[in-house]
């Protein structure tokens, strides 16, 4: 096992490590008994180059470090690993299907085309990639039943009421649609499968359960401050006679119990103290006073007791009745889309690969190993597993019995490559702690079980690859000083120790780099002025450089798709040339906008929006000397044939008549 970092050459050692298992095999045949796994098409598709590029250069006589290696580490002198790289790169070519490194996901599918007809699917279904639009069909039939199905109707104008409540607008159709991505996660799978069975009835009827299960316990705390608030007045005791006024309060809050702010109400501190000394007003209070109290104390005592004994019982389930509540109709509403759902692919004959996961770990996780082999025609000695930290847990636990089988046997290994301080970003369910426990060489704390730090029986070696190849030195001392320093506010030890002892990475010659932090206060900026802010922070930093480094060497990296939207749509206002998916798209083509604005003129000549555009697109083009409001309002209003005549004079000659619609 490998505890790779960022940029410290983790698949120049994958090759390696692959290499020395061909070249200290009996046979060349080898490569058909390893599996690779990677997260990535382009990270396979990379390794297997690498692969056959190494073998190349070795067969040709290229020295290199890679040879260098492998003679030390399998003893094997140059010569022969040479021929041995011509016979394994002859037959690798010849056989090149039986290269067995691939993404996860297409192992998975292998395994699901396998094992079709045993899990109830049609052997020619269709692996959907693209989830979205099957989502939006779901949301768009669920919502299609309004007004005919009475029960489902209900539900949704809850939920569109419960969506108005939080200011989130009526329209429910694109939050469905948000919320339905929940059903293809792989954490929440498990428990949503458990509602397919339920109708809306059982979901109505269990939040009526929870409802009479909320107001009695409501009932009991006003009950309580009603009738400690009749003792008082019935005693004529003013609520300011008593320690500040804290026992009245007490009363008054129970009995506005239902609209009370919940985490104010509290049995502990001042008031408690003076309960248990029985202390309830001043020693100045008059004398009259203290006895109307005193012959009322032991029951307000008795009921403040009362409250606080059903407040430590019934608080805790109170407020979780209150959270289920909130998310009952939402779950009913994802049971719903769920049926849906699955309708629409079993009549589409489609799955969608986010699914193999739970298929594989619900059927083929309780058959023998052997049968599996039997079934997918191969057999796999030695597993390679790339970026180990993403693998999800339904991932590796559908990998175990597998690895387990082959290491059972002579001349079987397993590989394992990642970098924990990446699974912080819970790829696809990736989770720090199961790499953690991994790459452990010892048990650090409680989250780590014996089965989770060595599921096998054969002991594991850890290795870190501590050299990052890939940066220059200014970035790796940031980075090593940067996690020292967040190191001591993390709270489990486990992640403490992973900061602090992954973070010494060596540097190489390559030495140089800059690192600069600035700080925005987003959190007290709204969507729109940090829409403002941020690029224009971007655009300056920009400027700063000009003359340092070149445009094309610079890349800006954004934590969602709408910011890089925003910063790209700035740059281009500024006039920097900028290269995203975005600007790649045809339609953020000005001159394509402009044909597409002028045909859609000439098909519709009432649409003044697309009259206005290429109108516009003309003006700045052009550079027509005309105020560009008066140009646009000279023409706005003309037919077709008017415009196109008199915009002769610019030298736009256009005839629409020999488009045909």
């Amino acid at each position: 096992m490998y505890n790779a970092s960022a940029g410290s050459g983790k698949t120049f050692t994958l090759v390696k490590e692959y290499l020395k298992i061909l070249f200290q095999a009996d046979t060349n045949y080898q490569f058909q008994n390893i599996l690779a796994v990677t997260f990535t098409n382009k990270a396979a598709a990379e390794m297997k180059g690498r692969v056959v590029e190494n073998l190349t250069w070795i067969s040709l006589g290229k020295e290199d470090d890679m040879l260098d290696l492998l003679v030390i580490e399998t003893g094997i002198d140059k010569k022969n690993i040479r021929e041995k790289a011509k016979q394994i790169l002859n037959i690798l070519l010849q056989n090149y299907s039986a290269f067995n490194i691939y993404t996860i996901d297409t192992f998975t599918h292998k395994l699901i085309r396998a094992f079709a007809i045993d899990l109830g699917l049609s052997v020619n279904f269709e692996v959907e990639m693209d989830t979205d639009p099957w989502l939006q069909e779901a949301v768009r039939q669920v919502i299609s039943k309004v007004g005919t199905d009475t029960q489902l109707t209900k539900l949704l104008t809850e939920y569109a009421l419960m969506q108005i409540d939080d200011d989130k607008g009526w329209d429910i159709s694109r939050d469905l649609i948000k919320i339905s991505k929940i059903l293809l996660n792989e954490e929440d799978a498990v428990q949503l499968q458990k509602l397919q069975s339920k109708s809306i009835p059982e979901f109505i009827s269990f939040r009526e359960d929870l409802y009479q299960r909320k107001k009695k316990i409501e009932d009991e705390f006003v009950e309580i401050g009603n009738e400690g608030l009749k003792i008082i007045d019935r005693a004529g005791i003013d609520h300011k006679d008593f320690l500040s006024k804290d026992l009245p309060n007490l009363f008054l809050k129970l009995k506005g119990f239902k609209s009370l702010k919940k985490n104010s109400l509290k049995f502990e501190g001042r008031l408690k103290n003076n309960i248990l000394k029985r202390a309830l007003y001043k020693k100045t209070t008059d004398l009259h006073i203290k006895q109307l109290i005193d012959s009322v104390e032991d029951e307000l005592v008795s009921l403040y007791e009362r409250a606080e004994n059903f407040y430590n019982e019934n608080f805790n389930t109170y407020t979780l009745i209150q959270s289920v509540l909130k998310s009952i109709t939402p779950l009913a509403v994802l049971s719903e889309l769920n049926k849906s759902l699955t309708s629409i692919k079993e009549e589409n004959n489609i799955k969608f690969h986010a699914e193999f996961n739970r298929i594989i770990n619900n059927y083929l996780i309780d058959q023998p190993a052997a049968f599996i082999y039997e079934r997918i025609g191969e057999k796999f000695k030695y597993y390679y597993i790339d970026e180990m930290q993403d693998t999800s847990v339904l991932q590796w636990n559908n990998l175990i019995p597998l690895i387990s089988n082959a290491l059972s046997q002579e001349q079987a290994g397993l590989l394992l490559v990642g970098d924990a301080k990446q699974s912080i970003y819970r790829w696809r369910g990736g989770k720090p702690e199961q790499f953690i426990c991994l790459s452990s060489e010892e048990i650090i704390d409680s989250g780590c079980t014996r089965e989770n730090f060595n599921p096998f029986y054969i002991p594991k070696e850890v290795k870190n690859l501590d050299t990052n190849y890939r940066s220059f030195s200014e970035v790796i001392d940031f980075n090593n000083s940067f996690f020292t320093s967040v190191s001591k506010f993390l709270i489990k030890d486990s992640h403490k120790i992973l900061y602090k002892t992954g973070n010494d990475q060596k540097t190489t010659s390559k030495k140089g780099g800059y690192v600069q932090l600035d700080f925005i206060a987003e959190k007290k900026l709204n969507n729109e002025k940090r829409a403002e802010i941020i690029p224009e922070k971007v655009y300056q930093i920009i400027l700063s450089l000009e003359g340092e480094i070149n445009r094309n060497e610079i890349a800006i990296l954004v934590s969602k798709h709408d910011q890089g939207i925003e910063i790209a749509n700035y740059l281009s206002h500024k006039g920097i040339a900028i290269e995203s998916s975005e600007t790649l798209l045809l339609k953020s083509n000005p001159k394509v906008d402009f044909i597409i604005n002028l045909l859609q003129y000439i098909a519709v000549p009432e649409d003044k929006n697309s009259k206005f555009n290429f109108l516009y697109f003309l003006h700045e083009h052009l550079k027509i000397e005309t105020d560009k409001h008066s140009f646009i309002a000279e023409y706005i209003d003309k037919d077709p044939a008017s415009t196109f005549k008199e915009l002769e004079q610019y030298q736009v000659n256009f005839n629409p008549d020999i488009f045909v619609f």
